[in-house]
């Protein structure tokens, strides 16, 4: 039951009708036993794990205070369910350990939904227990609704405990509210069937079919799927976020116009925002206070331990390593470059360095996503290869768009030429319409326009599954 199907869509409709009727008193009964319906559904192995760990982490946590031994044991056991979920690729034969387990084509049947989410989300929640920041939650519904929350299990946003569990028992529902989620919840849907799913076989012609193609060909498809994967996850983020706020729940923020960041640093402010700020907060704060004394150089190694972690999150392939290990660069040499940046940033040209901050930032993410996509290291190296070598293509139809449009023929380039055309006319008019879709009034003319855009340009028969479904 992924956000794009129509068995998806009718369960949020009777789920929202049903929320609003309820008394708010019985609400959040309701609504857990929908979640873990919805975790049920997906497979048996994802409700089993959900109310294993949750019980687990619940009961520690009421005896954490002050126990170190007791508090690291919650942290292992939280960090090894990520392990388990990315590194044990299992069959119904049993579990087989491989460093490759997760990728783009991750086929195992036991594929615990949103563990790693929620996983991150027990261990902030012990840490804050343990340093006396929070309070251990009484209620072990409420504590497995914080985990289970449906519409942000999946891949989050990553919620504290005091940004979810307050709502809980307050739990308000209005009419500016509904209109508000459905807007949001709209805005989501058409990013992903429409822009996402759109270039997915553009992106899947260049990283998946293993052709040698000349350096621009190649340039074109790192840009798209950079493109594709933000479309494709903030997509999901509004639709998780429109369906909170039509059950009464206000989630994180995770994308704020990530693709105009005119620095890395910038472009991670910008992106998954809860994720970061979870690393931040539990990794790099901690560690560059324990090196306070070093300044730059407990920032640097801040900013190491960060990414090697984030990596290790996303898998533990050499892909991802070295994913990591580009952004680790690219930080590093904004921090010991600043004083020098800002005082170029302050001159009268700073429009032309803004322009050319985000034209080199989005390069500069581009490419170090041609490791977070690619297959394998052998397949990276091939394209990357290609961006130095033959970068020009022969000849412009046959090398260049037919790739990209997965034939040559009349039919696939328009295809093609639309789905440009569409991303590139959301991409510059976006804060417009996330304005409109943020407001809290019903707007005949922007449902109009995504309703039509969605069953017009729309992807409904082979449309792909979400990205970080995957992570």
């Amino acid at each position: 039951m992924i956000f794009n199907s129509l068995i998806f869509l009718c369960f949020v409709v009777v789920t929202v009708i049903i929320n609003y009727l309820l008394p708010e008193r019985f609400r959040s009964f309701f609504l857990l036993f929908c979640s873990l319906a919805f975790i049920g559904y997906y497979n048996i192995e994802s409700l089993l794990a959900v109310l294993v760990f949750s019980l687990f982490t619940f009961y520690i946590s009421r005896n954490i205070r002050g126990n170190r031994l007791l508090y690291i044991a919650g942290i292992l056991l939280n960090a090894y369910a990520v392990i388990m979920f990315n590194y044990f690729f299992a069959t119904r034969q049993g579990f087989d350990f491989s460093y490759a387990a997760i990728s783009f084509n991750v086929n195992s049947f036991i594929i615990a939904l949103g563990l790693s989410f929620y996983a991150l989300q027990n261990i902030s929640y012990l840490t804050e227990v343990y340093f006396g920041r929070w309070q251990p939650e009484l209620s072990f519904k409420n504590f497995v609704l914080y985990n289970s929350f449906f519409p942000k299990v999946v891949s989050g946003p990553v919620m504290l405990p005091r940004e979810f569990m307050p709502q809980i028992d307050r739990n308000v529902i209005t009419h500016e509210r509904l209109a508000a989620g459905f807007n949001r919840f709209l805005l989501g849907l058409f990013k992903k069937m429409v822009l996402a799913d759109r270039l997915a076989p553009a992106v899947h012609s260049i990283f998946d079919f293993g052709d040698a193609n000349c350096g621009l060909t190649t340039l074109a498809g790192a840009y798209l799927f950079t493109i594709q994967l933000y479309f494709d996850f903030s997509g999901y983020t509004d639709m998780a976020l429109g369906i909170a706020k039509m059950l009464g729940y206000d989630l994180k923020e995770n994308f704020n116009l990530p693709l105009r960041a005119s620095s890395v640093s910038e472009f991670w402010r910008r992106w998954h925002i809860s994720l970061i700020s979870w690393f931040t907060a539990y990794v790099y704060y901690p560690l560059v206070y324990r090196l306070r004394s070093y300044k730059k150089a407990a920032a640097v190694a801040g900013i190491l331990a960060t990414f090697l972690i984030s990596g290790i999150w996303h898998g533990i392939g050499i892909t991802f390593f070295l994913w990591a290990c580009c952004h680790i660069a690219y930080l590093c040499f904004e921090l010991l470059t600043k004083r020098m940046r800002s005082g170029l940033s302050e001159k009268p040209s700073y429009l032309f360095y803004k322009l050319a901050g985000i034209f080199i930032v989005f390069n500069a993410v581009s490419f170090s996503n041609i490791f977070f996509r690619s297959g394998s290291l052998s397949s990276a190296l091939l394209m990357i290869k290609s961006l130095f070598s033959d970068f020009f293509p022969a000849g412009w139809l046959h090398d260049f768009i037919a790739p990209l449009a997965v034939g040559g023929h009349q039919v696939d380039e328009f295809n093609f030429y639309i789905s440009i055309f569409m991303a590139a006319a959301f991409l510059l008019f976006e804060r417009r319409i996330n304005r409109i879709a943020n407001s809290g009034g019903f707007s005949f003319y922007y449902t109009t326009a995504c309703v039509l855009l969605i069953f017009l340009l729309g992807i409904f028969s082979n449309g792909e599954r979400f990205i970080y479904m995957q992570f």
